[in-house]
């Protein structure tokens, strides 16, 4: 099928600012591969003019990068397109106090307020000075809580559809003013209709809506796969989508977000499946999103296979033999071997990735006396990551100049060898009184401590290549704080040992099941304490 624009979303926003030399990378990366489209996923960390606060301490690219990237792409033959948000999604610029003025609640703006448009309207000058593209992402995603905060005190409750489709016609008017035609993502119109769900069967958002959406903006459906992975499925939610009759846009995803370990296999089953039936409904326009949530834990080349597979099924070619020659031919590396960045997150339960666990985040940050994960992880079998820590750091001599992606989720593996079940083992000694096996764990614990520290010097190698130094604190307090942990459970435990304490207080708690094994969170706070943290 012929594309209009067929292209990749990478998110700069959830704390990782990539560099520009690094964009860069990408784009003639993304050429050689045959994109032709770039979005930039900005949020609030871009320089406007008068608004000091934007992309404040966030590594914001001023306007002089936006304007080289955006002449390194057009000499490539690449449309790189700004994604900004217009409703929600700014959770970081909604902290400061300096806009508290024009938040409705949690990370979205208050509609009807004039202030709020004024900002508006310097986002689109900002962008219009840095892009050449007369495109525009303009975001209004995820707003699930939309007009029930200070707007609902300052003007009560409104039909939310209406307040929606108002923002909206103010967006887009700002929008048009600076040249711009802009598509959205979807899932408000939907989530509105079913009760804050987006992939539903048999949902029709009202035509009264469908009727109010102005003509000149256009209708981005979002699915990563998060629901049956079937054709029918994706097919049922093109037909909803072509409901609008409006010009679809596609964004699938090559998972990169749910932890330290990418999920390529997961990636290209799911994709196969949607850009099967973007065809059969003749979308032009496909885009492959990057995500950072909580923090940019996994590098965004590590999906380099999926992203080389997707297009080449852009172009009907689906045999694995055929794709895995092409990227050899294309990258000089081996298709299964980079396959192997999967390693972490791989279980008996889930040899494929098929259900995007994520062990290797959650283990990592499973405190060793409370561990809230320990309850299923004993249920599961025991998960080799010395085994996977050896044959990663054997690819890692074969991966050129990815060598240092592999370097790092070796480093993690080795830490797992020896932190994945330590909270396990302590609290079975602790429980048996059986002090002997609990002074062999002192060893265990020095050396997952020392581990997270070697684990936290490839990830600070890795991050700052690939990314601006903003954001690198949050990774720097998460494992180091870590590692502190780590020590200190261990000098607690000798502080028991040799008479200084009575009891480890946690320990002797049973652990419930809090959670069972499959639940997909990626959120550290939730990981490390049931406690605010």
């Amino acid at each position: 099928m012929n594309y209009n624009r067929f292209g990749i979303l990478i998110d700069c926003s959830a704390n990782g600012v990539m560099k520009v030399e690094q964009v860069k990378h990408l784009i003639d990366l993304m050429k050689t591969m045959g994109y032709n489209l770039l979005e930039l996923g900005m949020d609030d960390v871009y320089k406007i003019d008068g608004e000091p606060y934007f992309g404040y301490l966030r590594g914001g690219y001023t306007q002089a990068e936006l304007k080289e990237l955006d002449d390194y792409a057009f000499e490539r033959g690449i449309e790189l397109v700004p994604c900004v948000q217009t409703l929600a999604h700014l959770t970081n610029l909604v902290k400061l106090p300096h806009y508290a003025d024009i938040v409705d609640v949690d990370n979205i703006l208050l509609i009807d307020e004039p202030k709020t448009y004024e900002l508006i309207e310097k986002m689109f000058q900002t962008i219009r000075k840095c892009f050449r593209t007369n495109c525009a992402n303009i975001g209004m995603d995820e707003a699930h809580m939309v007009g029930l905060g200070k707007y609902l005190d300052k003007h009560g409750h409104q039909n939310r559809f209406d307040l929606l489709l108002k923002h909206l016609g103010k967006v887009v008017d700002i929008a048009e003013k600076y040249g711009f035609k802009v598509h959205m993502w979807s899932d408000m119109f939907f989530r509105l209709n079913n009760h804050g769900d987006y992939y539903v069967k048999g949902s029709n958002v009202p035509q009264e809506v469908l009727d109010k959406v102005p003509d000149n903006v256009d209708i981005c459906y979002w699915d990563y796969g998060e629901h049956e992975l079937t054709e029918e499925m994706f097919d049922e939610l093109f037909r909803q989508h072509e409901a609008f009759g409006k010009d679809i846009w596609f964004a699938g995803g090559a998972w990169c977000w749910n932890g330290f370990a990418p999920f390529n296999r997961y990636s290209l089953a799911a994709m196969k499946c949607a850009l099967k039936q973007a065809a059969n409904h003749s979308v032009r326009n496909v885009f492959i999103t990057l995500w950072g949530v909580d923090s940019n834990d996994c590098s965004y080349f590590s999906t380099l296979p999926t992203l080389y597979a997707l297009r080449q099924y852009a172009d009907g070619i689906y045999d694995e033999e055929t794709i895995k020659k092409g990227f050899y031919d294309t990258f000089g590396l081996s298709f299964d071997d980079f396959m192997l960045a999967d390693l972490p997150n791989v279980t008996s339960r889930d040899p494929l990735g098929l259900l995007r666990e994520n062990p290797c985040k959650a283990l990592l940050y499973n405190d060793c006396f409370l561990g809230w994960k320990d309850y299923p992880l004993e249920r599961v079998d025991k998960i080799p990551y010395g085994d996977y820590a050896k044959r990663l750091e054997t690819v890692a001599n074969k991966m050129g100049e990815f060598k240092y992606i592999f370097d790092n989720l070796a480093a993690l593996c080795r830490v797992l060898e020896f932190k994945a079940y330590l909270g396990i083992r302590t609290r079975k000694a602790y429980q048996a009184k059986d002090k002997k096996e609990l002074r062999r764990l002192l060893e265990d614990y020095a050396v997952a401590a020392d581990r997270v520290e070697e684990f936290r010097k490839t990830m600070r190698k890795m991050w700052m290549k690939e990314y601006k130094p903003y954001g690198w604190e949050v990774q720097q307090i998460r494992l180091g704080g870590l590692r502190s942990r780590i020590l200190d459970c261990r000098l607690r435990i000798v502080e028991y040992l040799e008479g200084q304490a009575d009891s480890i207080p946690e320990l002797e708690e049973e652990i419930l099941p809090y959670a069972d094994w499959g639940l997909q969170y990626n959120l550290y706070r939730g990981l490390v304490s049931v406690s605010e943290l």
